[in-house]
């Protein structure tokens, strides 16, 4: 029994040896390999990086014969460039590519059986961006793999051909397969040629599709879109009708204001929401009157909106929000104050309380009592408990105290 468990010792502790010598020469012959990719690196990325700079015609001429390892740095220096170069630059990246054999290698590569590699070789193939591999990547969206259907189809997009467009907009249709939504980040990344695809293709598209597509439209802000984002304020399905009306103030052509106005009266209240919103980024001075009535909407979001949208008109906007406090309508009174109160307009007029300019001082009042008569005083009384200036402090007492509410002021 001693013996075969001598023999058992024995037999683990030269597997332990073998694998601890094993280990050892595998972290020494990895740092030695890294140790000399580095080296070929320092020598081989100062002539990549004036090729970049417009130094010669070709890459290749300016490079000593690359081994198998030397074409792997040469290819790793000019993707780390390819990932944030632009203009004239970034051509020379894709030529030096395509006169290297990189393109060449990853298209084979994309034939691949494992997953990873052939989502590996649509990765830099995006990178590399030659038109010459956009077959073969628009083939791999239809690859088995989830991660490299999409790999391809970012890829695809940043190709930023009009080849490349119709595939990525044809899975559009098919969402069981496609997130709808990473696929409309790819279009609108695209540009205005993907736009004017997917004004094309709109008809052909299923229902949950319109609505990313709808939203891509706007992120591109083409102009060639709006006539049929005007067609959709009309539309049966609110959501189209919605994003519609928000992809127009993402436009932001002020032609689209009568439009928009008139969605301001849709019966669905997203619609509404969202075309007071798009008003707001139109900034448009006849928009001022139909949002300020939108305030005595029933729905939370659409006031908010209203609210938001008067804020970023400018001087009108606030004025106003300001005549809104007098209103009658306790929501749209509940909307102006918060947004006055969100923006910092109202903290500008408390400061103001003890201005040297009258008119200002005056005006200051004004505003202060009409929120204490509308019974919005939470955020003046946090004022006048803790704001720096100490007749400050005192004004606002002075103010909030015919009321009901008491105010410690600070010592």
């Amino acid at each position: 029994m001693s013996e075969i468990l001598i023999r058992a010792l024995w037999i683990l502790g030269g597997v332990l040896f073998f694998l601890s010598i094993y280990i050892i020469a595998n972290k020494a012959l990895r740092e030695t390999t890294e140790r000399r990719v580095a080296w070929m690196r320092g020598e081989l990325e100062p002539k990549v990086l004036e090729y970049l700079n417009g130094k010669g015609e070709r890459l290749g001429a300016v490079l000593p014969p690359l081994g198998r390892t030397e074409r792997r740095v040469v290819e790793e220096v000019l993707l780390d460039n390819g990932r944030f170069l632009k203009g004239n630059a970034r051509d020379r990246i894709t030529a030096a590519c395509e006169d290297l054999g990189y393109v060449r290698d990853r298209t084979r590569q994309l034939k691949s059986s494992r997953w990873w590699r052939r989502a590996e070789a649509a990765e830099k193939l995006g990178t590399m961006k030659s038109p010459k591999a956009t077959a073969e990547l628009i083939a791999l969206m239809r690859d088995e793999m989830p991660e490299v259907r999409m790999r391809a189809a970012r890829a695809l997009g940043q190709l930023e051909t009009r080849s490349s467009v119709k595939p990525l907009i044809g899975t559009l249709q098919d969402p069981n397969r496609w997130s709808a939504l990473r696929i409309a980040d790819i279009l609108a990344g695209m540009g205005p040629e993907a736009a004017d695809e997917l004004v094309e293709s709109f008809a052909t598209l299923p229902a949950k599709a319109r609505v990313a597509a709808v939203d891509c439209l706007g992120r591109v802000k083409s102009h060639r879109a709006a006539g049929l984002l005007i067609k959709l304020l009309s539309d049966p399905d609110r959501d189209l009708r919605a994003r519609a009306a928000h992809s127009l103030g993402l436009i932001g052509d002020p032609n689209f204001t009568p439009d928009l106005q008139r969605a301001l009266k849709d019966p669905a209240w997203p619609v509404r929401a969202m075309a007071a919103k798009a008003l707001g980024k139109l900034g448009r001075p006849e928009a001022v009157a139909p949002l300020f009535d939108l305030l005595k909407d029933r729905e939370w979001w659409v006031r908010i909106n209203a609210a938001e949208g008067l804020r970023s008109m400018g001087d009108r906007g606030l004025a106003a929000l300001v005549n809104a406090i007098d209103s009658e309508d306790r929501y749209a009174r509940h909307a102006a104050v918060a947004t006055l109160e969100g923006a910092g307009v109202l903290d500008q007029y408390v400061e103001k309380l003890v201005s040297a300019d009258e008119q200002e001082r005056e005006a200051a009042l004004t505003l202060i009592r009409k929120i204490v008569a509308a019974e919005r005083t939470d955020h003046l009384m946090q004022a006048a408990s803790r704001h720096a200036q100490e007749k400050v402090r005192e004004q606002l007492a002075r103010l909030l105290a015919p009321g009901d509410v008491k105010v410690q002021v600070k010592a």
